[in-house]
């Protein structure tokens, strides 16, 4: 301990050090991705009345005389009618005529099926025919043609066909002979899976908040497109489903989405599910009807920030503001770690009024190497358009003050140098020679732990250092003085000194001056 009394003054010492510390901080961020889907989607036609749909065709084989008539939408069992009549003339053998189901390209039929009525006569029959399985069958003939009705089936093909067809040596002909066909169903299953383009200004790498457009470009060779999906840090954000099924979960067309489809989603990053402010992962695929997602998916990191809740109604242009030093806003301002400082300001928009009911968000950024930006404050803009709020003591530290409308930003900053004002206490304010005083404080954070205080007496119109204390984890300092040399009575001005450190956010400043009396 250095002596500071020599004929009842203080004398001068000093010594001091710098300590710097360094953090590293690692984030792993594991996010999920969506899975494949099935790849079958289900197609109805020619349900009367309630399904006219069918991409059935007629198509004929040989030398025919047939009607075909498409009567899906009538209020009647009819169908797809192929009728002889006295109005027909004479079909070959072997030819006839067929009403076709042809599955897309990239498509197959899993299974398909049809109820047909039917009346075989004078070598007319009605058979199925395809290039799965079974390849051919003949409806046998029932004793009475009104009674005549059967489910007919196919599998693993691509076409598939009811047909009246001619079955005796050298032709046939009936005033009567027919086949209508009802109720198709198929199994469609789709082999080939969709693709995707993605951009707009979510996509556009730069920071994003509230509302962004996303333009996103699906296409499809089979069944056709379905859906836009968007998920979000593996969560199923949204979707833009433009080609849903349309009866009983069911398709009514064999290709019932189209080829391409360009669609403008409007994504809400701060609403939609999934969306944090920071990185997020974003996955963006296309669906087909049959449920193949695009292989491929688009995928992006995309950072948001919404921290600052968006503004309602007028639009501000104009964000003036400052630290309330004296009644004088300053863009940068000296302070002390224990003063609470004002910011104050005003919004206005394009033709200078003010705007009222408005969100300005304070943001504070610490003067350390890792400090990230937080949000520290918030304030309202009252009906003249401005606002003030109050902040709590700290550190030197930048403040960005930010207003947001949608996406659109307007954004001001306050610089603000703190001096360091540690606490400082002397239990004992009057003391013999002999005694010790003792000394306690404690240095405003953050990172107060482990730093160099001088404590220093006054002597004439210096100050002399006379001992050196470190700070405890919680940023505490103690010490002792035992005075010997002390006669009369003698007042002693103390201070503690706070230097300049490395990875000590604030500038130098010391404490409040503290008075003991001594006698000898």
């Amino acid at each position: 301990m250095k002596q500071i009394e020599e004929h009842g003054r203080p004398v001068l010492s000093s010594r001091w050090r710098i300590f710097a510390l360094i953090l590293l901080v690692a984030t792993i961020i594991a996010v999920g991705s969506p899975a494949r889907a099935g790849a079958d989607y289900g197609v109805t036609q020619c349900v009367p009345p309630a399904v006219p749909n069918t991409d059935a065709a007629p198509v004929p084989f040989g030398a025919y005389s047939i009607w075909a008539r498409q009567h899906c939408g009538g209020l009647s069992f009819y169908g797809l009618r192929l009728d002889a009549g006295s109005d027909t003339g004479w079909t070959a053998n072997g030819a006839g005529l067929a009403w076709r189901f042809t599955a897309p390209s990239g498509t197959s039929f899993v299974g398909a099926n049809a109820t047909v009525h039917y009346g075989n006569d004078s070598g007319f029959a009605a058979a199925t025919f395809s290039n799965g399985a079974p390849p051919f069958s003949v409806l046998a003939t029932c004793a009475t043609p009104s009674s005549c009705w059967t489910s007919v089936a196919a599998n693993s093909a691509t076409i598939f066909e009811v047909r009246l067809q001619c079955f005796r040596t050298p032709n046939c002909h009936s005033n009567w002979a027919y086949a209508w066909t009802t109720n198709f169903t198929a199994t469609v299953h789709d082999s080939s899976a969709p693709a995707i383009a993605a951009n707009g200004p979510l996509l556009g790498g730069g920071v994003v908040r509230g509302v962004q457009t996303l333009h996103a470009a699906a296409t499809d060779g089979g069944g056709g497109v379905r859906s836009v999906n968007i998920f979000v840090n593996g969560i199923h954000s949204k979707t833009a489903d433009f080609c849903p099924p349309n009866y009983n979960g069911t398709y009514t067309g064999l290709k019932p989405c189209p080829d391409s489809r360009n669609v403008e989603l409007a994504i809400d990053t701060q609403k939609d599910p999934g969306w944090t402010n920071g990185p997020n992962d974003v996955v963006i695929c296309s669906n087909d009807a049959g449920g193949n997602v695009s292989s491929p998916c688009v995928r992006r990191s995309v950072h948001v920030d919404n921290s600052c809740p968006g503004s309602g109604g007028t639009t501000a242009t104009d964000l003036d503001a400052g630290a309330d030093i004296g009644g004088q806003l300053k863009v940068r301002a000296a302070v002390t770690s224990n003063v609470q400082p004002v910011i104050r300001g005003s919004l206005r928009d394009g033709s200078g009024s003010p705007v009222a009911g408005a969100t300005v968000c304070v943001y504070e950024t610490i003067e350390l190497p890792d400090a990230s930006r937080e949000l520290i404050s918030t304030a309202t803009t009252q009906g003249n358009g401005r606002f003030a709020t109050r902040l709590e003591p700290g550190p030197s530290r930048r403040l960005d003050l930010v207003y947001r409308f949608n996406d659109r930003v307007l954004s001001g900053m306050v610089q603000f140098d703190s001096r360091v004002v540690p606490t400082l206490e002397i239990p004992k304010k009057s003391l013999e020679n002999g005694d010790a005083a003792r000394f306690r404080g404690r240095l405003p954070g953050p990172n107060a732990d482990g730093r160099a205080v001088a404590m220093q007496a006054r002597v004439g119109r210096k100050w002399r250092t006379f001992k050196q204390l470190r700070t405890d984890a919680d940023g505490r300092f103690r010490g002792k003085y035992r005075f010997t040399q002390t006669s009369g009575r003698v007042s002693y001005v103390f201070r503690a000194l706070v230097k300049r450190q490395g990875g000590y956010p604030y500038e130098p400043g010391g404490s409040q001056k503290r008075k003991i009396v001594v006698r000898g």
